[in-house]
């Protein structure tokens, strides 16, 4: 009986413990280190599982199957925009939180989660009649269902960002990221085509959210009138906005594409797009849950506020413009050899976006920005300008087809950047110059490596083999880059910055 009551009251402590933060003032450094190498590291494995498996998966669909499942994630997409409401950043970026808080934030996640999967499922036989496509009716039932599932594990993923537990939640996503890519694979070898797709979202959000109850020692209790949710709903009523405008942005071009040119190019256009923005997408969404945290917890201490956002921000610029930059020098070697050669037809698509690639893997920095501050309501403004200007350029290369797009959308990504990064700036300690010279630096020392590397690849007699070409491209390209860093003082600043932040593990 004691050992029980005793166990009891070690729960409710571990559980009230979650709710504070006043403990974590003094580690914020250290824990926002930590955490920015956990999801490094958790996103390199990541994306070496992702890849692996999406190139097996791959092997084993058309771009037909990927188009069918695109024409109905543009629905489920914008949907999954009203799943949360923004309360999860809400309760991360809110100073005070309890027990009723979020216990009534957490049942309410689960009704709109109720009536969204309702909601989508009713539609389903105008999806048909649009796209005139009667395979869609089975995806569109069975993703329309996992919007309960995910929201079962919101609130409990939002308090272990709020503390800052990047170790628990990076550990969840690994576990689930692997059983969803071995599904899916068997899935997709056993000629289950596009439902290969669909099992590998349902076993990942199913997984992610039996571990965050694992992992995170709270149970919700009844919800309570009074308890003081107003704000935080207003709160996350103003980034839903920003999310819904958003989402026109980032798919406007999938919806239009389906629509007047069909599920085979449009599976080419998302197949390609979501290969390109792989390393961003793993890595942006579990970076902003270590930053947003960290930045909200010293948004009163300017000096240090700057600190922890320009060393978060310099690895990701480098990270992402080096990688997208081995992938312009060598993508119809590794299109042939991990897709084959079907899927060749996605390389002039793959040149049309590198750029916008480039520059998309740092538009998270923004977001770190307007929701550590809560300038949500300037986030909104900006997400309608940025809008615009997307599906003006849509508009502009939809009559061109796949590449007429994907040029338009690059062109649009690149010209929205720059004024992005200083209307967020403005009213916080963080310097747009600064920020601008963080994010281009890294393009800058990748474009004259790139370029140097394709100019002296010209004067080499090319090898027969595609391997040997991979090879040959990137040790030219890793060796310009060097000497560019050891030519540029403020990139070898850079580089001797990003090693020391790592030392936090020695």
């Amino acid at each position: 009986m004691t050992n029980r009551l005793l166990s009891s009251l070690k729960f409710r402590n571990n559980a009230a413990q979650l709710f504070g933060t006043d403990d974590l003032q003094g580690k914020i450094g250290k824990k926002t280190a930590k955490g920015g190498a956990y999801t490094l590291g958790a996103t390199a494995i990541n994306f070496l599982v992702t890849t692996s498996s999406t190139i097996l998966v791959t092997r084993q669909l058309t771009g037909e199957d990927f188009g069918l499942v695109a024409m109905v994630t543009v629905l489920t997409g914008f949907a999954r925009i009203f799943l949360d409401l923004g309360l999860s950043r809400a309760v991360i970026q809110k100073k005070d939180i309890n027990h009723e808080q979020v216990s009534t934030l957490f049942w309410i996640n689960l009704a709109i989660a109720t009536l969204i999967a309702l909601c989508v499922a009713a539609i389903t036989p105008i999806l048909v009649w649009i796209y005139n496509e009667p395979r869609l009716m089975p995806i569109n039932l069975a993703l329309s269902s996992l919007f309960v599932v995910s929201a079962l594990g919101l609130q409990h993923r939002a308090l272990l960002a709020r503390r800052m537990e990047h170790g628990k939640l990076t550990f969840v996503s690994l576990v689930a990221t692997l059983i969803a890519a071995i599904i899916s694979v068997v899935i997709a070898y056993l000629g289950g085509k596009y439902w290969a797709l669909i099992a590998m979202s349902a076993t990942s959000q199913l997984i992610i959210v039996i571990g965050m109850w694992v992992v995170c020692p709270w149970i919700p209790g009844r919800p309570r009138r009074g308890s003081g949710v107003r704000e935080m709903l207003s709160f996350g009523s103003r980034v839903t906005g920003f999310q819904f405008v958003n989402y026109f942005a980032r798919n406007a071009d999938n919806a239009l594409l389906g629509y007047f040119w069909g599920a085979g190019p449009l599976g080419l256009y998302a197949r390609t797009y979501s290969l390109m923005m792989m390393p961003a997408s793993k890595l942006n969404g579990p970076l902003t849950n270590v930053v947003v945290p960290a930045l909200s917890r010293v948004r009163d201490d300017a000096k240090k506020y700057r600190q922890v956002f320009l060393t978060c921000l310099t690895p990701l610029a480098y990270f992402q413009t080096i990688l997208v930059g081995f992938a312009v020098l060598n993508i119809d070697n590794l299109v042939f050899l991990f897709l084959g050669e079907n899927w060749l037809e996605i390389v002039p698509i793959f040149y049309a976006l590198s750029l916008a690639c480039m520059t998309a893997g740092t538009n998270t920095v923004s977001g770190w920005l307007y929701l550590s501050y809560g300038h949500v309501d300037k986030q909104l403004k900006w997400s309608i300008f940025q809008t615009s200007v997307v599906l003006l350029a849509i508009g502009i290369g939809l009559p061109f087809g796949v590449t007429g797009v994907a040029w338009a959308v690059s062109a649009a990504i690149v010209f929205n950047k720059p004024l992005s990064i200083i209307y967020a700036s403005r009213p916080t300690p963080i310097p747009s110059r600064d920020v601008l010279i963080c994010v281009y630096k890294p393009i800058a020392i990748v474009a004259i490596a790139l370029a140097a590397a394709m100019i002296a690849n010209a004067f080499v007699n090319q090898p027969s083999g595609a391997w040997t070409q991979i090879l040959l491209n990137s040790g030219l390209y890793l060796g310009f880059g060097t000497i560019c860093v050891l030519l540029t003082p403020s990139v070898r600043s850079d580089v001797y910055g990003i090693a020391k932040s790592l030392q936090v593990f020695k």
